[in-house]
């Protein structure tokens, strides 16, 4: 503080300095050149140019009519300055110059201060130094996933409203099989955000997970919230359809999957699925469902879970690097998947936040741009992804 006002003194009295000469009437007589200051100063000048011409006369730089001309340009000059001075008016009032001597006093020592108690108010003069090494550091560690995790954890534990960060985080937990993890971080996006049918799904994946393929409570209800929703999603029907195969009930279990499989194209990745439950269904198969195949059918009907994922033991038993490369690699066949089939407008979404948490801007641009371009004839898709770039700020 004693600095900044040292600072703000210093600035007034330099200012004071520079401007009260400028200010000073400049005393002015008749008919000599003394009592002009700035007409002598002219005089002085001319008489100068008139010495160089000489000169440069003497040295031949010049020819003889080449000199005389100047000669004449500057004695015309001379004269229509003389002649402007002796034109000018009477000398300003003294209590003109007294005036703006004080108006120079004044703004030199009120802007300085006025300047200092804005910066006091609005700036923060206690702010530390931010090194550049340090500033280089902190960009070089933001490439690793882990470090990144880390960080945004640390904030959620600062800040546990930023609904954001909990829609950023939950996603990456249910692919490094922290399905807890996920679950509650879904729980905390759909508290601080609201509903959609993203987050309702993501929730429901981790719930799942998390109970080794049996369908809870939870899950069911979010499920059954996405048809609200929307009605024309085909996931949560299969998960549905699996928890009346879970709860003994073949008969609707198996209506149901019938309705799937003559709504659904022939080349949708859990036809194949489908088709072997509602076979075992028909043959009389068991009343309830091992976990071994719900978990099957969950990795072939869940585009962010491939039924290669490791469990969450041996994701966690990984070493950062193992785990780093795990993650790459899952977000990477992600991509490789949506181009092959660029239609998949979840698949876009999950691709777009992975690249997203792992900072890797320039790829979540991209990927958003792809998004854009594959998904045209997909309004209620393209909606999606727009929303999540907006939440993102991934710009327009």
């Amino acid at each position: 503080m004693v600095f900044w006002i040292l600072v703000a003194g210093l600035v007034a009295v330099v200012t004071l300095v520079i401007t009260r000469p400028l200010l000073r009437p400049a005393p002015r007589g008749e008919g000599s050149e003394e009592s002009s200051p700035a007409a002598a100063a002219d005089v002085a000048v001319y008489k100068d140019q008139l010495n160089e011409v000489a000169v440069d006369e003497a040295s031949g730089t010049l020819g003889a009519v080449e000199a005389e001309s100047a000669r004449s340009e500057i004695a015309r000059r001379l004269l229509r300055s003389t002649a402007a001075t002796e034109k000018g008016g009477a000398p300003a009032p003294v209590g003109r110059y007294r005036f703006a001597a004080y108006a120079s006093i004044l703004t030199s020592v009120t802007l300085p201060l006025a300047s200092l108690a804005l910066y006091l108010h609005y700036g923060t003069p206690g702010l530390p130094g931010d090194p550049f090494s340090a500033r280089i550091a902190d960009k070089a560690g933001a490439a690793n996933p882990n470090d990144l995790i880390a960080k945004v954890e640390e904030r959620l534990r600062q800040h546990p409203e930023d609904g954001t960060g909990w829609s950023v985080i939950a996603p990456v937990y249910y692919a490094m099989g922290r399905y807890d993890d996920a679950a509650t971080a879904y729980a905390h996006a759909l508290r601080l955000l609201g509903e959609t049918p993203e987050r309702l799904q993501g929730f429901a994946n981790a719930r799942i997970r998390d109970n080794n393929g049996i369908i809870p409570d939870d899950a069911r209800k979010a499920l059954h919230r996405i048809l609200v929703l929307a009605p024309d999603r085909e996931e949560p029907r299969i998960w549905l359809a699996l928890a009346k195969e879970q709860d003994g009930k073949l008969t609707e279990a198996a209506a149901d999957y019938r309705n799937l499989l003559d709504k659904a194209p022939k080349n949708v990745p859990w036809r194949k699925v489908i088709e072997a439950r509602l076979a075992a269904l028909t043959a009389g198969g068991d009343q309830k469902i091992p976990a071994g195949s719900a978990k099957t059918a969950t990795a072939e009907a869940s585009a962010a879970a491939p039924a290669s994922a490791p469990d969450a033991a041996a994701v966690s038993a990984m070493t950062p690097d193992q785990r780093q490369a795990f993650i790459t690699r899952m977000v990477d066949g992600l991509a490789t998947r949506l181009k092959t089939d660029g239609s998949d407008a979840a698949g876009w979404l999950k691709l777009i936040r992975a690249y997203k948490v792992l900072g890797r801007h320039d790829d979540a641009v991209k990927a958003l741009s792809d998004a854009r371009t594959n998904l045209k004839g997909d309004q209620a898709g393209l909606a999606r992804v727009e929303g999540l770039a907006r939440e993102l700020g991934l710009g327009s």
